[in-house]
């Protein structure tokens, strides 16, 4: 993997999710897609199990930094991005609406988890709860599989998906 596309990734992404993400928020309800997380399903499905651990940690630090308390998402994105990448040895996720549909599921988990972990914690939770959760998901899944094609060429990992493309055009 190269690490400092790497790093300037996760510096964009903390950086859009904390200041513009806003802009394409569904106002209403206070829905905004999760970048981070994107970038942790991306991570955990396409590098070997090494780097997909030290990716999703380093992918819930920057949650937690863009957000305003530090632990329960470090501990939900590394516990949840080391269960991805080990289902993804068995399990191939290569196909857009698995993409979508891996996206959806893990932040709802990796919301519930962090929720459940900064209320043991005694931190502020993001209000709103679960349906906060459930809407940042859909969000997020919905903009995934869109992202994976920009990040599957700044990171230039290779994948079938995109040899298959090259072969059709």
């Amino acid at each position: 993997m190269p690490w400092p596309r790497f790093a300037v990734f996760v510096l964009i992404a903390t950086f859009l999710q904390k200041s513009w993400i806003d802009t394409i928020a569904v106002t209403d309800l206070r829905v905004t897609p999760d970048l981070l997380l994107i970038g942790m399903v991306f991570f955990a499905i396409r590098c070997n199990v090494k780097e997909a651990i030290i990716s999703s940690f380093l992918l819930g630090f920057a949650a937690d930094i863009a957000s305003s308390g530090l632990g329960p998402q470090i501990i939900s994105f590394g516990l949840l991005g080391t269960a991805l990448s080990n289902l993804h040895r068995l399990i191939a996720i290569r196909k857009v609406p698995h993409e979508a549909i891996t996206i959806f599921l893990t932040g709802i988990i990796t919301g519930c988890l962090a929720f459940f972990l900064a209320h043991i914690a005694g931190q502020t939770t993001k209000p709103g709860g679960l349906g906060a959760i459930t809407g940042t998901s859909f969000y997020s899944a919905v903009l995934g599989p869109v992202l994976f094609l920009l990040l599957d060429w700044l990171m230039r990992i290779k994948n079938r998906r995109r040899e298959k493309l090259s072969r059709v055009f």
